[in-house]
């Protein structure tokens, strides 16, 4: 009987040059990725100058020098900036025919990029569904293993499929009129985690730790309790005195909070009695945690 043969690893796509615009955090960071993935990156263009990692070189100037040589232009700047930017290039038609063009924004779609897509380029947008580290290395580490929400016509979301494969991240297709709510869930699990983090660091300073200390005391819990929602899901990583129906736990700490935290505690508690009903608590006792949450 033969032995069968290992499988060979599935050839990645091959991927046209790339050129970035903006040398921010995504922008470098994405730079650096795709370098290690073996992606030809034409240069990173900005504004002023300022220092780069290894291996990206900084073009300044109105229009980025390397269009000509890059297949693929990946506009990595703010939201507000993106109107403007895309304006300019499209103004300079040295963006058309022969080019993809990709952003990165989360909440907006590819029909910002409709001056391009007019002068004849392929538009799409790549949103890496991932905090972006402040040193571009950590940066470039995170993306690997990292979803990616892709929408545009058909020719930009297969070049992005592409270089989010080489980069090890996961593509997932999106309709264009749902990112502003996809974008809104992907601040709920980030932003407003560390929103909610900084509150109870500022806590357990009031309660006597020095922040240093109480940074520390928590980090463990949070990175403990976001590898209990990926074993259990939500509802069933959920702990604490709303889910075991304590009341009287609930009631002492509105009574320990000043008014802005009690605000807050409540908000974000109502929410969590409703995943705690989802994950079986006793409706008496739901009930009596529903009053002590109402607004004030």
């Amino acid at each position: 009987m033969t032995a069968a043969r290992p499988r060979k690893p599935a050839a990645l796509p091959p991927v046209p040059a790339v050129g970035i615009v903006g040398p921010g955090r995504a922008g470098l960071g994405l730079g650096l990725a795709l370098r290690r993935a073996r992606v030809t990156v034409v240069g990173v263009h900005g504004r002023r100058d300022r220092p780069m990692p290894k291996g990206l070189a900084l073009t300044l100037g109105p229009v980025p020098p390397w269009l000509a040589a890059a297949g693929v232009v990946v506009l990595a700047v703010r939201d507000d900036a993106l109107e403007s930017l895309v304006t300019g290039l499209a103004r300079s038609g040295a963006v058309g025919r022969g080019h993809v063009v990709l952003h990165l924004s989360g909440a907006l779609s590819s029909a910002v990029l409709a001056p391009l897509a007019d002068a004849g380029a392929s538009t799409g947008s790549m949103h890496p569904l991932m905090t972006v580290a402040v040193e571009p290395a950590d940066a470039a580490r995170h993306f690997r293993g990292a979803a990616f929400v892709l929408e545009g016509d058909l020719e930009a979301v297969g070049v992005a499929d592409a270089l989010v494969r080489r980069l090890g991240g996961i593509p997932v297709t999106l309709a264009p009129e749902a990112k502003p709510l996809y974008h809104a869930g992907a601040v709920f699990a980030s932003n407003y985690v560390v929103t909610m983090l900084a509150e109870a660091v500022r806590l357990l300073q009031d309660a006597g730790l020095g922040r240093d200390a109480a940074t520390a005391a928590l980090l463990p819990l949070a990175r403990a309790t976001l590898d209990n929602v990926g074993a259990a899901g939500p509802a069933g990583a959920l702990t604490g005195p709303i889910v075991r129906g304590d009341v009287t736990t609930v009631r002492r700490h509105l009574a320990a909070l000043p008014h802005r935290d009690a605000e807050l505690y409540r908000a974000v508690g109502r929410e969590t009695l409703r995943l705690a009903r989802s994950a079986g608590l006793q409706e008496s006792l739901a009930a009596r945690i529903e009053e002590l949450l109402r607004i004030q």
